[in-house]
């Protein structure tokens, strides 16, 4: 259930917000070979962006049910989740090809 559209919406852009930072961050790990911390980094993206997610996922069962306003905040929401998806999958794809190079720069 859905009691605040605005808190709900913030709470999925700082999450996926989030998620892509800690995404930057992992691949940076990468890149200076430390693929322990470039792991943990990408384990709290997914752990960020499964929050964003799943709020995202209330928000949607709450619109078939109720309908909302769609807004420009409710789209800024929904393209800073898509945005932090991307980043997520291409920084996994990234670290692990500094780690099969040996993380010589490839980037």
């Amino acid at each position: 259930m859905i009691t605040n559209l605005d808190e709900t919406v913030v709470f999925i852009i700082a999450n996926a917000g989030d998620s892509r930072s800690l995404s930057i961050e992992a691949v940076n790990y990468a890149k200076e070979g430390d693929f322990t911390k470039a792991s943990e980094y990408l384990k709290m993206s997914e752990e960020a962006l499964q929050k964003a997610h799943n709020a995202h996922t209330r928000l949607l069962a709450h619109e078939s049910k109720e309908g909302i306003e769609i807004t420009l905040l409710v789209v800024h929401a929904s393209n800073h989740l898509s945005i932090a998806e991307v980043f997520k999958h291409f920084s996994e794809e990234l670290v692990e090809l500094h780690e099969r190079n040996g993380h010589k720069c490839i980037t």
